[in-house]
């Protein structure tokens, strides 16, 4: 399933609506709609492109600004201006790079430029 007008998506029918599959936040009120509401406005590990407005992973932002923007030549200059493996927002390594890896540094450590406050989901 891919969300409209965004980089993200699940093409899988078994997709669980009541867990977001980035974040891992499980929520019982969660519905198809309300969890791309999350997407799109909450979910710690995602973000809007500045560039494009798609609603990308984080994780992924230098890849995309690389070579999937649809902005061009704005985009590709920003790529290189970022270390690879490292987060797009505040240039800090991101160790492996697996999707635990990102999770810790978006979510438990907490990314001091991510606009997006992962801490309000704790408890």
């Amino acid at each position: 399933r891919l969300l409209p007008a965004t980089g993200v998506g699940e093409a899988s029918a078994d997709v669980d609506d009541t867990a977001c599959q980035f974040c891992l936040r499980q929520d019982a009120t969660f519905t198809p709609e309300t969890v791309d509401v999350h997407y799109w406005r909450e979910c710690p590990m995602l973000i809007q492109c500045d560039f494009c407005q798609q609603v990308i992973e984080i994780a992924t932002l230098h890849e995309h600004y690389a070579k999937e923007c649809e902005s061009g030549a704005p985009a590709r200059s920003k790529a290189s201006e970022l270390a690879p493996g490292s987060c797009a927002l505040c240039g800090i390594g991101v160790g492996a790079g697996e999707d635990e890896d990102w999770r810790d540094h978006l979510i438990r450590d907490g990314c001091r430029n991510n606009p997006r406050d992962a801490n309000r989901f704790s408890g």
